[in-house]
């Protein structure tokens, strides 16, 4: 026992706690200890929030929209993302297509004939094939995009560890240690 416990147990006696523990000792506690600055703390709250909100203000938000917009089919992103194939396929496929089949007859009725409506109608399917193919490739991207986020974020936030515990050990008060000295002293123990 050091001469500071001696010196607070006869200024504060057994009503205070280190009184009391002095006296009679005290158990092990665990204690916590903070591993995070209040700033890292914030920044941790930020991050799991968004991993449940994913969306919200902000790039991150907005980066979180638009790929959702990818999952949608019918959403306007793959209307302006059609747009210029589809221009292309007006503007150059088919007066192509007209150009070839139209020198074929010498009246211009090869235009009018089953060839022509034939290889049209492969051209626009090829059309349409080719960007049910590319929408599927952005939606399967977009996918692994948003859940690529989700596990990042979570592996920070869920891999960190804000708080940490010691033991703080306890001790036998001077009672016991008395009286174990003393039944030592009187009973052989």
């Amino acid at each position: 026992m050091a001469f500071g416990d001696w010196l607070h147990f006869l200024t504060g006696g057994i009503t205070t706690k280190k009184g009391r523990g002095f006296l009679f000792g005290e158990d092990d506690k665990l204690k916590q200890l903070e591993n995070l600055s209040p700033e890292q703390q914030q920044i941790l709250q930020q991050l799991l929030g968004n991993v449940q909100g994913m969306g919200g203000q902000g790039a991150y938000g907005q980066a979180t929209n638009l790929l959702q917009q990818y999952l949608d089919p019918q959403s306007d992103i793959y209307k302006n993302f059609e747009a210029p194939y589809r221009q292309e396929f007006e503007q150059q496929t088919v007066p192509m297509l007209a150009e070839r089949f139209a020198g074929q007859g010498a009246q211009g009725g090869a235009l009018s004939s089953s060839g022509f409506g034939q290889a049209l109608g492969a051209a626009g399917s090829n059309l349409q094939t080719n960007l049910a193919q590319m929408k599927s490739g952005l939606q399967r991207q977009s996918i692994s995009d948003i859940l690529g986020q989700y596990n990042t974020m979570a592996g920070l936030g869920l891999g960190t560890q804000p708080f940490s515990y010691y033991n703080k050990p306890g001790h036998q008060g001077f009672l016991p240690t008395m009286a174990t000295g003393a039944l030592k002293a009187f009973g052989g123990f």
